[in-house]
């Protein structure tokens, strides 16, 4: 999929979000929390945080929040991690396409991330999680 397809999709169906934009980054904050984002749609690396090698041409990460529920089953195999990049440097391959992993920074906070998602894989799979993690929020 496009940025522009998943920032068009989050736009149109989760109400009360806004949309910051800072650095081509997109920023959707929900109007209950204007301190932390309900997504991220993530284009380039920064300074603290560059595993997942976005500067590459059409690469981007989209990052969101689940529940500690879903967060342990989905990486029940990987390590709990209690403290800021707790995962990112135990042999997860951030750059990897398509494929939901626990956000290298975030999460320890239950935060989740994939880089360049499918159309399939966003359809089935990462829409259920917003709407779960939208659930919550509203």
């Amino acid at each position: 999929m496009k940025i522009e397809e998943i920032k068009n999709y989050l736009l149109q169906n989760f109400d009360n979000l806004q949309l910051a934009e800072a650095e081509n980054d997109l920023f959707f904050m929900h109007k209950k929390n204007d301190k932390l984002p309900f997504a991220t749609l993530i284009t380039k690396d920064n300074e603290y945080d560059a595993v997942s090698n976005l500067n590459r041409e059409g690469f981007f990460r989209l990052n969101f929040p689940v529940d500690k529920d879903t967060f342990e089953s989905l990486f029940k195999e990987l390590p709990t991690g209690k403290k800021l990049e707790a995962f990112m440097h135990i042999g997860i391959d951030f750059t990897k396409e398509d494929t939901l992993m626990p956000h290298p920074t975030y999460g320890s906070m239950n935060w989740v991330c994939i880089v360049n998602p499918s159309r399939k894989t966003f359809e089935t799979l990462i829409v259920k999680h917003l709407k779960q993690s939208y659930q919550k929020i509203n």
